[in-house]
């Protein structure tokens, strides 16, 4: 009976001191194992969305001075607002790098003006004088762009974002019987947006993109009027609805 009781009083002491390094190291695994079960798992979403076409108008001006007098010409190039619609696929590869893939689509109104002015000088027997012409062009207009997308601060609903790429605007004009012509341009897309999740799938987008190119001239001749290349930036406020695929993966407890 006595030995048991020593048996019994050692197993006891052994375990009060390996219960502490047990402890321990189980802490230490469920430590190590828990960036394993937040492993970073990509995910693919599309949106569609409408968008406010607002492009700022271009007005340079040249002042040329010369012996009989002053010659001013100013050119202007501006594109009447408009709505849009615009679809977008996008994917993360990393927790913080995506990519945007959008294709978008608008109807708007090129419009073109030049002016002359020439004003003599005092000595000069040449009466003032000046000139105006303008020209307008209805046009489709088509983008197609990719971007990458860095993600900025997130909570449990909202998640910040920024993108920078490029692509090309595609115009195919409807209106005017000369401007036949289909044109593209490059442009550059930059812009910042947020997502809120409403469910698992669905969420919305509310962004603001900006596109910089150079406005098409369709190759117009003569009978056209005064069609300028400038280059331009259009601004696209956007609000979308977004469905992602598949689910979010929950960590083990």
């Amino acid at each position: 009976m006595q030995s048991c009781s020593r048996t019994f009083s050692t197993l006891v002491t052994l375990t009060s001191l390996a219960l502490p390094f047990a402890v321990r190291r189980g802490v230490a695994q469920a430590t190590e194992s828990e960036p394993a079960q937040r492993k970073f798992t990509s995910a693919m979403d599309i949106s569609l969305g409408v968008f406010g076409q607002l492009t700022q108008s271009r007005i340079p001006n040249t002042v040329v001075q010369a012996d009989n007098g002053v010659f001013t010409t100013e050119k202007s190039q501006s594109a009447s607002p408009s709505a849009g619609v615009l679809g977008t696929l996008h994917q993360q590869f990393t927790p913080w790098l995506g990519y945007n893939v959008n294709l978008g689509y608008t109807r708007l109104t090129e419009n073109y003006a030049y002016g002359i002015a020439y004003v003599p000088s005092p000595t000069s027997p040449s009466k003032a004088g000046s000139s105006f012409s303008q020209a307008q062009v209805g046009t489709n207009v088509y983008e197609t762009t990719i971007a990458l997308v860095a993600l900025g601060p997130r909570t449990k609903r909202f998640t910040t974002f920024g993108q920078f790429g490029g692509g090309g605007l595609w115009f195919l004009p409807n209106t005017h019987p000369d401007a036949t012509n289909e044109q593209t341009r490059p442009a550059m897309l930059f812009g910042v947006g947020m997502n809120y999740r409403l469910t698992e799938h669905l969420g919305l987008r509310a962004e603001y993109r900006g596109l910089f190119y150079k406005s098409p001239d369709f190759g117009v001749t003569r009978n056209i009027g005064p069609v300028t290349r400038l280059f331009t930036v259009t601004n696209e406020p956007t609000v979308s609805l977004s469905y992602t695929f598949g689910t979010r993966r929950k960590r083990a407890r």
